[in-house]
């Protein structure tokens, strides 16, 4: 898939730079990752194509509705199929092609993507939620040097990324308690900016507020990143952490306090806070606030599982 749209021939100088400048802000329109899952994709369509004697670029509607029953049979997610399909469009888009041969505009990719849907479900599948039980258990079998990282990721249910990039100067403590900012995430691509306000802990061995200052002190730590790797003779890195580091440490974490962490991950502790807080009776509003989530719909997966044991009419029963 080109990142370069904008081509030129025989431009003055001033031209030929607004030309680069151009596919600059082009590749910049989306993050690396999905660039790179974009690619990806396409490089997968190609080699189906190439092996099926099929043309990629351009392609037809007829061999897209192939390639998701190539799909289907492989048992890809449907997710993961619309992704894929969305690769496709954008490869076309990319080359010139008006219209996207993946498009669900033509009949026969449309019935066969219904048809795809239906046959492999389109339940996600979803990592465990760490709530509270599960946070004490961590803190008590991991690392001291762990328990700011897994105690600022629950309390503020934040993503891989933005806990792998947090800054010292993202940090704002007061009486009332600790505001941090995120300049950058995966629903603010623009960088407008969001804030985090956590409090105080009720107890002070799970204050994350208290755990995240003694991990500050302990690390020497006075300037970005904030969460660092420790080596096994405690020196402590210079540079952050990986995001992908992120759902070791919890996993290992996890296996260490004798829980089955086959479904753990780096999302787990975000995914803990927003069912935790709707057990406890927080309401959707001020659970989005802090998870940051812009639409409710997909809030509702993370609460609905605390919200569906709190109300819950058979308790009502008398049994």
């Amino acid at each position: 898939m080109q990142d370069k749209l904008i081509t030129s021939s025989h431009l003055s100088t001033d031209l030929e730079d607004l030309i680069h400048k151009a596919n600059d802000l082009i590749r910049a329109a989306k993050a690396p990752s999905i660039r790179k899952a974009y690619q990806s994709d396409f490089r997968i369509f190609e080699s189906w194509c190439t092996a099926h004697g099929l043309a990629s670029l351009p392609s037809a509607p007829q061999t897209i509705a192939l390639y998701i029953a190539s799909c289907v049979v492989a048992r890809l997610a449907p997710a993961t199929i619309a992704r894929r399909l969305a690769s496709i469009s954008k490869a076309h888009q990319a080359a010139g092609f008006e219209e996207s041969p993946a498009s669900t505009k033509h009949f026969v990719v449309g019935e066969v993507l219904k048809g795809a849907r239906r046959t492999l479900g389109v339940a996600q599948k979803c990592k465990d939620p760490l709530v509270l039980n599960d946070i004490c258990r961590l803190l008590a079998a991991c690392p001291k040097n762990l328990r700011a990282l897994i105690l600022i990721g629950f309390a503020g249910a934040f993503r891989r990324s933005e806990l792998c990039a947090m800054s010292v100067s993202d940090l704002c403590f007061s009486d009332s308690g600790l505001l941090i900012t995120v300049p950058r995430s995966k629903a603010d691509q623009e960088q407008a900016g969001e804030r985090v306000a956590i409090v105080f802990g009720e107890h002070k061995d799970t204050c994350p507020i208290r755990a995240l200052r003694q991990w500050l002190k302990a690390a020497n730590v006075k300037e970005s990143p904030v969460f660092r790797g420790v080596d096994r003779h405690g020196h402590v890195a210079s540079t952050g952490l990986h995001r992908d580091s992120i759902a070791a440490i919890f996993k290992t974490a996890a296996a260490r306090s004798g829980m089955n962490a086959t479904n753990i991950a780096g999302h787990s502790v975000r995914a803990g806070m927003a069912t935790q807080a709707a057990l406890n009776g927080s309401s959707e509003r001020a659970i989005a606030r802090t998870t940051r989530h812009k639409s409710r719909r997909i809030l509702r997966r993370y609460i609905r599982p605390g919200e569906m044991f709190r109300e819950n009419a058979s308790a009502a029963l008398g049994l």
